[in-house]
């Protein structure tokens, strides 16, 4: 009995180092020529340190704050973590099992006039070992991990997307602080010119279409400052849903740095052909879950060979009977081999189709990395241009300026009227709003090239994700 047990057992061993099915490499990263000039020559500060580059202490602190208790990072978190458990769950099918029982049963009989009863009280051991011959549950188990390396990922790639949200609105609601102030200052400039003109109208120095220009232009100006009130309010509702920050709460720590738009320092891309596509969240979701799919390949050919499973067990029995007990140690142990016959092709069809799901995850992979190619590459158009813009929009401010203040010296010695000196002023006013909304537009194309990088995160080794299951 013993050279049987041992003659099987040493057959399983040597089989189960077989594992049918594709062994999973890893893609190689395209070569990519990236035909966008990098903005300041590619010579650059760390992607790590990138918040704290906009030179703002409450974005950076407002990020932290949404992320402790944000429903996306919380979604994100309960995927990642029940991933974790379905690769445990696949990884305990590759040991044995072993259950303990305990068990009593009373019966009774009857012959002619005499009856038997019979009390048995057990118990024991059952054990159930299923050898992995061909690979089967390591496949699947592969395929498990491969996911939740996914879902890990997917936490990341949550993160990343709501800092980015995070910081974009944040930036629109300080550009828009900025509009308000703009608007209100052009707001009270149209009041003072159809003042000017409306007592002009009275005296007959000026034509009633004047004066209603004039009072039109007023009237257009309240319209515009209302508008700016409005979409600001509109920004701040959402960035309070944003964060979860009560919004009273949230104006009060608003307030100290309303309407000044974070400026960011420059960011490292100098290699970004050789990182970007590697730090990626999606890129490398993509391709983990290329290796999910070459697994169960290697799962699926294997349900088309035998499975040898192992069973034993071992169980006291002690029987009572006519006032009599008698203790009766029952053992059992032999293997099972089960062979597949006849499924009506679903076995060999669950192959295909599980090669059909590993061709659309190689051709997701090939799409989720062209698509991370442009990412990158507009986000470095738009940087492009709004740095290209920048210095026009600076010098075009100045002019405007200076030629507010040449109004304002002639009006003083009464060179000018008190109508050209309020043209004057909101035409500087707009040359500001205008490179406002250009600051606006560059620190929005940082924030694209921030998620299209992939953030600060960097993928961990693959190691590290089997270490996470054990």
């Amino acid at each position: 009995m013993k050279r049987h047990f041992f003659g099987v057992l040493a057959t399983a061993i040597v089989l189960a180092g077989c594992a049918v099915g594709p062994d999973f490499k890893r893609p190689d990263t395209p070569q990519v020529e990236w035909h966008t000039t990098l903005p300041h020559g590619g010579k650059l500060e760390s992607l790590d340190k990138w918040w704290q580059q906009l030179n703002d202490p409450l974005l950076s602190e407002l990020i932290v704050d949404t992320e402790k208790n944000n429903p996306s990072i919380d979604m994100a978190l309960a995927k990642m973590n029940e991933a974790r458990a379905n690769a445990a769950i696949s990884g305990a099918s590759l040991y044995p099992s072993l259950n303990a029982s305990l068990g009593s049963t009373t019966s009774r009989s009857a012959m002619g006039s005499f009856l038997f009863q019979q009390t048995v009280n057990s118990v024991g051991f059952d054990a159930r070992w299923e050898i992995d011959l061909f690979g089967k549950n390591r496949r699947a188990a592969e395929a498990a991990q491969a996911r939740y390396g996914a879902g890990e990922i997917g936490w990341h790639d949550a993160r990343i997307s709501l800092a980015a949200e995070v910081a974009d609105v944040y930036v629109q609601l300080r550009q828009c602080e900025a509009a308000v102030s703009f608007a209100q200052s052009s707001k009270q400039s149209y009041a003072a010119a159809w003042g000017v003109m409306r007592i002009k109208e009275s005296a007959g120095l000026a034509s009633p279409m004047e004066a209603a220009r004039a009072q039109a232009n007023e009237a257009d100006g309240d319209s515009n400052y209302i508008s700016k009130e409005g979409d600001c309010a509109r920004t701040l509702n959402r960035l309070t849903a944003l964060t979860g920050i009560e919004q009273n709460a949230l104006k009060a720590r608003l307030a100290s740095r309303q309407g000044q738009i974070p400026i960011p320092s420059a960011v490292d891309v100098s290699s970004v052909a050789a990182q970007a596509l590697r730090q990626r969240p999606d890129v490398a979701t993509a391709e983990w879950n290329l290796a999910a799919a070459s697994a169960d390949i290697g799962a699926s050919k294997a349900a088309l060979y035998p499975s040898l499973t192992l069973t034993g067990s071992v169980a006291n029995n002690l029987i009572y009977m006519g006032g009599q007990n008698a203790v009766v140690p029952t053992w059992s142990f032999g293997p099972s081999l089960s062979l597949p016959l006849f499924a009506g092709g679903r076995l060999r069809e669950g192959v295909k189709a599980a090669q059909a799901r590993y061709d659309y995850a190689w051709a997701s992979y090939q799409k989720t990395v062209r698509d991370a190619v442009h990412d990158v590459e507009d986000a470095l158009v738009r940087l492009n241009v709004a740095n290209a813009r920048g210095d026009e929009a600076d010098k075009t401010k100045q002019k405007f300026e200076q030629l507010y203040q040449a109004t304002e010296a002639r009006y003083k010695v009464g060179l000018s009227n008190r109508i050209a000196l309020e043209e004057a002023r909101r035409s500087w006013l707009q040359a500001q709003d205008s490179l406002a909304q250009l600051n606006r537009e560059t620190v929005s194309a940082w924030i694209a090239l921030y998620k299209a990088l992939g953030g600060g995160w960097e993928q961990a080794p693959a190691e590290s994700v089997t270490e996470n299951i054990k």
